[in-house]
């Protein structure tokens, strides 16, 4: 039994040897990139990285935030969507160094509501993406920052 999964696993990289030396395999092939949506530095750098193509806006998801935080290290948000189907709420905060606050997934039946602090280093919008059985929704809400949390 061992000398049959030797030859077998000799085949395979003397195959794999062949594909790469002929130029049919690749190392951008063989790893594929993973891009960590938490380390985008742009909006549309965390939409590309989520697999978000263009969300429709909608007035079903509310966002509650002061329209200006005193304190941006600590500024409460919630956001609750009335989305039928909701599984997922993304919250981007767009002008933060790295956007993307957080990502919250439900289960069926579960309320899809979240509550949370984030720290803003300046006035900017808050975005509410929202992930339902029928693709992408989104919301947005400008919070001005009076005092930096961001290093400001």
């Amino acid at each position: 039994m061992k000398r049959r999964c030797f030859l077998k696993d000799c085949a395979l990289i003397g195959a794999t040897s062949v594909a790469c030396s002929m130029g049919l395999l690749t190392t951008g092939l063989a790893f594929a990139k993973e891009t960590d949506p938490f380390q985008a530095t742009s909006v549309d750098a965390v939409l590309a990285a989520l697999g978000v193509n263009s969300p429709k806006v909608s007035d079903q998801i509310k966002i509650t935030a002061p329209k200006v935080a005193e304190n941006g290290a600590s500024v409460p948000v919630e956001i609750t969507s009335m989305i039928k189907g909701t599984t997922e709420i993304i919250t981007i905060v767009e002008k933060n160094p790295k956007p993307l606050a957080a990502r919250s997934r439900f289960g069926r039946g579960a309320i899809p509501s979240v509550n949370s602090r984030m720290k803003m280093g300046e006035t900017t919008d808050v975005i509410a993406v929202i992930k339902s059985d029928d693709g992408y929704y989104m919301a947005k809400t400008k919070v001005k920052v009076t005092m930096g949390g961001c290093g400001g």
